[in-house]
């Protein structure tokens, strides 16, 4: 992964945007899991009314274990365009060519 830009302002990291419909269901499920409980169950993430931002290991082997196939397969994606991060949002891009579950 490419290093992070640095700016009189802070680091600037590269972000994958999508639509939160790529995000399968069971994660959408363990990403408000994760807010609701305060960060003590589901899956790790900064959340807001309107989707997730997930943070994408630099490595694969440090995906962890109880992430489905599909989300690990958007965070090798993220990671070959040197992305540090996924953004859900509910008005974000659709990839054509991507799996879609809304």
């Amino acid at each position: 992964m490419s290093e992070v830009l640095l700016t009189s302002a802070g680091p600037v990291c590269r972000h994958l945007d999508l639509s939160t419909g790529h995000l399968p269901v069971a994660e959408r499920d363990a990403c408000e899991l994760y807010l609701r409980s305060g960060g003590t169950a589901g899956r790790s993430c900064l959340g807001g009314p309107y989707g997730w931002m997930i943070h994408v290991p630099t490595e694969a082997e440090d995906v962890p274990h109880d992430v489905s196939p599909e989300l690990a397969a958007l965070m090798a994606q993220a990671r070959e365009q040197d992305c540090y991060y996924i953004h859900f949002d509910r008005d974000g891009p659709i990839d054509e060519t991507l799996p879609f579950y809304d």
